[in-house]
């Protein structure tokens, strides 16, 4: 299977996996999130003949009683999918504003790749603690990032440069940095901060 990565997205915590023909990304967890119908949701992605070629069984391994199988799409494919989603045919205000928040989040996404500045474009105001979670899903995807182009060290490094917080296995897990680097980081942070 590869690696798993989990994402907490907005509180929803999303899974995926890292292979040799790319990152997949479990569908279901961001369905069941979001509010929606999964059945649905699954037609409309066997029915699209780009999301259907992307589409991929994978077992998981945190699934209620062991392995179980998971219907993945290739991430960059996530994109399209949750576009194919017409807002206007949910009755539900909640699960609308839901799906309008992880489409507005593509939407900066795809903006940032073409090299545009991603700008809120929010039909409401955004609370501060609302910024602060997307302050931090930001820092997140930096360190993803980071270590999907770098490697584990650069993004350990970026980690305890953002300041996110450190869990005592971190120094521990022989894949993180060790304790050295810990305070090499660390003490380089503090002194870039004074």
């Amino acid at each position: 299977m590869g690696n798993i990565v989990t994402v907490n997205f907005r509180g929803d915590q999303l899974y995926g996996f890292e292979n040799d023909d790319g990152t997949f990304v479990a569908l279901k967890p961001i369905v069941e999130s979001m509010g929606m119908d999964w059945s649905a949701q699954l037609k409309r992605v066997k029915r699209d003949q780009i999301l259907s070629e992307g589409m991929a069984i994978m077992a998981t391994p945190f699934g209620r009683g062991g392995d179980q199988d998971a219907v993945c799409l290739k991430l960059e494919l996530v994109n399209g999918w949750l576009f194919t989603i017409d807002t206007s045919r949910i009755k539900e205000d909640a699960v609308r504003e839901k799906v309008v928040v992880y489409q507005r989040e593509c939407y900066g996404v795809l903006a940032k790749h073409f090299g545009g500045k991603a700008q809120s474009f929010s039909a409401k105001p955004v609370d501060a603690s609302e910024d602060a979670h997307e302050n931090e899903s930001t820092k997140l995807r930096m360190v993803n990032e980071s270590r999907q182009v770098f490697g584990n060290q650069a993004a350990a490094q970026l980690w305890f440069r953002l300041g996110l917080p450190v869990v005592p296995a971190m120094l521990h897990d022989p894949r993180q940095l060790n304790l050295l680097d810990y305070s090499i980081v660390k003490s380089a942070g503090d002194g870039a901060a004074a």
